[in-house]
């Protein structure tokens, strides 16, 4: 009976302790409310602060100062909200410090509590965590980030935690930017490419489909030729190999390795960093030697095949919205404006692959694509869509994301699908 009691006993202290700890780091309300419409307004800002991290990771052998702006934050969090509509969140740079806010919807069974998180940050010579707040619970920095870095270095059998930490070498801070100086990435890179080799030993059967479909189109007539082809050409010689390819039982694994590897062969080898190690030579990714046409624009195809993959390996709510902060990032000096013209590829792309992903609709959608002599059955007409705007005349049109105006745009777009017959309910009766 000692033993049942003291079972009992330390049962019922850690249930305590987890329900203390719930109660210290839950709230009732949310400890901010952000427009993340209003945060995005300067997305074309993020574009300079890319390029920065870009330089860093191709001259890797050099130091680099990465230099990030109050306003480049603000759309970054605010593209995470768009993405996650749970999540709230803000900062504020300050000569002296800098904050981190964020408020994160949590259901519970009769209500909604909020898991709210502040983080202020030192100017210093390392990377200095002034303390880290979680609802009631206040952790001092130091111990916070010691957490995040053994917990890093347990997970993945290394010191990465320790490494990410010390490649921080100085952290200044004015009114509106904070400037981070890095040690050259070599070897920081070099040790993620270890542990992600290390994951990738026990490949598992969605990067074998993907790395499999993915010398099937590169090995066919029409990647050779020279003159630009038809996206449907490649997307019927794909879908139709699936379609020999998978069965009811593994129809929706097949679908997903399929557009995959499209997506990494016409759209950008890099999202073969999503899946695995897929290309038969690293050093030199597969590709088509000309380019892929969908409506007759090859910048069209990667749009509809890039999203299509994201879709199938998140929600439809990160496509969407990772999409639209493109257009937004593409409305500043130098981009191609914003264009409801690729955001139309972008939203077809996603709902390709939902027919793709749903057991209801997948083994048909096959036949369909593999079959169709165009693209009129997946990709509408882009017509009398508007495109080139510039972040004046996009603010002068439509003001912001969420504006009435905006919306009606984006609905028009959502009206165009909504009556192609393959994207209709009808589809999987």
């Amino acid at each position: 009976m000692s033993v049942i009691r003291f079972l009992g006993a330390l049962i019922t202290g850690l249930l305590a302790v987890v329900v203390l700890l719930m109660v210290l780091v839950l709230d009732t309300s949310p400890s901010i409310s952000a427009n993340a419409s209003e945060q995005i307004a300067d997305a074309d800002t993020v574009k300079k602060l890319l390029a920065q991290i870009r330089r860093s990771i191709n001259d890797r052998e050099r130091g680099h100062v990465i230099t990030v702006s109050e306003q480049q934050v603000e759309s970054l969090v605010g593209f995470v909200q768009r993405a996650a509509p749970y999540i709230h969140g803000t900062s504020a740079i300050q000569p002296d410090h800098g904050t981190i806010e964020a408020s994160v919807a949590v259901p519970a069974l009769v209500t909604t509590l909020y898991l709210n998180l502040e983080i202020k940050v030192l100017p210093a010579d390392e990377l200095d965590i002034d303390y880290v707040q979680i609802g009631s619970l206040s952790l001092p920095g130091p111990f916070a980030v010691g957490l995040v870095e053994s917990a890093l270095n347990i997970y993945t059998d290394s010191e990465i935690g320790t490494q990410a930490k010390e490649q921080i070498t100085r952290v200044a801070m004015t009114d509106t930017q904070v400037a981070v100086s890095l040690k050259p990435m070599d070897s920081f890179l070099m040790q993620l490419n270890e542990i992600r080799a290390g994951f990738d030993d026990e490949r598992d059967e969605l990067t074998k489909l993907t790395a499999y479909y993915l010398r099937y189109i590169a090995g066919r007539e029409i990647a050779l030729k020279k003159k630009p082809q038809p996206f449907n050409a490649y997307l019927n010689l794909i879908m139709a190999r699936a379609r020999e390819q998978s069965t009811q039982e593994n129809v929706l694994q097949h679908n997903k390795a399929a557009v995959l590897a499209l997506a990494i062969f016409i759209g950008h080898h890099r999202i073969a960093n999503f899946v695995g190690d897929v290309q038969p030579d690293v050093e030199h990714a597969l590709k088509p030697a000309s380019s892929v046409l969908l409506r007759g624009r090859s910048d069209l195809s990667k749009h509809f095949i890039i999203s299509a993959a994201l879709k199938m390996l998140s929600e439809q709510d990160v496509t969407v919205a990772i999409g639209e902060f493109k257009e937004l990032m593409d409305r500043g000096m130098g981009g191609s404006g914003y264009s409801f013209v690729d955001l139309t590829a972008d939203l077809a792309g996603v709902e390709m692959a939902r027919v793709l992903a749903d057991p209801d609709t997948a083994l048909r959608a096959q036949d369909t694509l593999a079959g169709t002599p165009d693209e009129s059955i997946y990709m509408p007409e882009i017509d009398g869509l508007t495109e080139g705007l510039s972040k004046q005349e996009f603010t002068r049109r439509y003001e912001k994301v969420d504006s009435e105006a905006y919306l009606q745009e984006v609905e028009q777009i959502r009206a165009r699908l909504a009556r192609m017959p393959f994207y209709s309910r009808e589809f999987a009766g």
